[in-house]
């Protein structure tokens, strides 16, 4: 039997360093271990730099960076996994060696370095002490629309966020008759994991932990909960910290679905550390648990509705969140329909005489027979709306 391989033929010469044969047989691909993070970009910089090279200073400068962040990121990767070769050399040698080999400035080295660990482990920078944000922060907008649907935009999830949620749910004047709920995440950022938990358990009627962070957990309110018809949670990409808490935790404890796009992915337990000099940063030392002890999984949430919509747009709806289309034959910012008058006769001139009713007169006083029904422009909010006023329309026949 004749083994006839299905991979292409090679006849040319491979210059290999130190090396260079004739092949008339496939190459064989050599099985190489899955690497990771630097070590893979480490890898892939490797491998580029077997070939043909035109030398260009900028692009030098830019791969003697990608090369000590792969370098300096894979040996501390490994040193903190245990798993470093008894041959390494010690942290401070590399760092040493690096910054003496590389076309790299004491200034631009220390940047990189400083630049690489922030971003591989996590870590923020608090460029100033937080100040309390004033209350329109909290909630940024609140309308109703059609239908009985409540509007919610929440600007920070931060200290303050659940009194000011509280003092919006508690108020009659809006919320009477009410149908459902939507609130809106997107834009909102926070870093209190207290405050995401408290506004939570407004929504459960649960009286255990709704959100857990290290030792400390948020309850559920009980039979004291403020709000139980349904929600729909809106999110996007620059939905972050505390907010991304607030969005996981009102999914699991009240099945709300998440509609938009995913989130920044900037969510966990976050340790304040102030160094000498005086910078203050967040190290992060855990995740998140939610109500039932599951942890939230490191990364973006995934909304359960996908809507792409760019970011410029977002930022324009929101300035305007209960703005609608205007279908053909529709004038006005309200949807309603436009009266479409016919030409007034002679004998419609006679009957005015005679103060008889004309057909033009009954036409324009009556009601249009098909009115047209307004519709969000906010394609997000529009999908968001019509999911909770169909939860509420089946809550409603149950």
């Amino acid at each position: 039997m004749t083994y006839q391989s299905k991979e292409p033929r090679c006849k040319q010469h491979f210059r290999i360093p130190e090396l260079r044969v004739s092949v008339a047989h496939p190459i064989p691909r050599l099985s190489r271990p899955e690497l990771r993070g630097p070590e893979r970009l480490l890898g892939q910089l490797e491998s580029d730099s077997i070939g043909l090279k035109v030398y260009h200073p900028t692009m030098a400068a830019k791969r003697n960076t990608l090369r000590f962040i792969g370098i300096f990121g894979a040996a501390l990767m490994s040193s903190l996994r245990g798993d470093a070769p008894v041959s390494s050399p010690p942290l401070p040698e590399l760092i040493n060696v690096l910054r003496t080999n590389l076309a790299l400035g004491s200034a631009e080295f220390e940047a990189q370095a400083y630049q690489a660990l922030m971003e591989r482990f996590g870590v923020r920078r608090l460029d100033a002490a937080p100040i309390p944000s004033p209350i329109q922060d909290h909630i940024a907008r609140r309308e109703r629309l059609d239908g009985g649907i409540l509007y919610l935009r929440m600007g920070r999830v931060d200290t303050g966020s659940p009194a000011a949620l509280r003092n919006a749910l508690s108020d009659t004047a809006w919320t009477t008759n009410a149908t459902g709920l939507v609130l809106d995440l997107r834009f909102a950022s926070g870093n209190s994991l207290p405050a995401a938990g408290e506004s939570v358990a407004l929504f459960s009627d649960r009286t255990e932990a709704v959100l857990q962070w290290g030792s400390s957990s948020a309850s559920g309110s009980g039979s004291q909960r403020l709000w139980s018809r349904p929600v729909a949670v809106l999110v996007n990409g620059r939905t972050e910290g505390s907010a991304e808490a607030l969005a996981a935790a009102l999914r699991q404890e009240t099945g709300s679905a998440l509609v938009g796009q995913p989130t920044a992915g900037t969510h966990g337990v976050f340790r304040d550390i102030t160094l000498k000099e005086g910078a203050r940063l967040q190290v992060p030392v855990g995740r998140i648990r939610l109500g039932d002890g599951s942890t939230l999984a490191e990364g973006p949430l995934k909304p359960d509705i996908r809507i792409a919509v760019t970011e410029t747009s977002e930022r324009g709806f929101l300035e305007n969140p209960t703005a609608t289309l205007k279908p053909s034959g529709v004038s006005g910012t309200n949807g309603t329909a436009a009266t479409q008058r016919r030409k007034v006769t002679e004998a419609d001139l006679v009957r005015a005489q005679r103060s008889e009713p004309t057909d033009a007169s009954s036409e324009t006083n009556a009601a249009p027979k098909n009115p047209v029904t307004p519709r969000l422009a906010d394609p997000v909010l529009a999908r968001a709306a019509d999911l909770v006023r169909g939860l509420a329309a089946f809550q409603k026949a149950r």
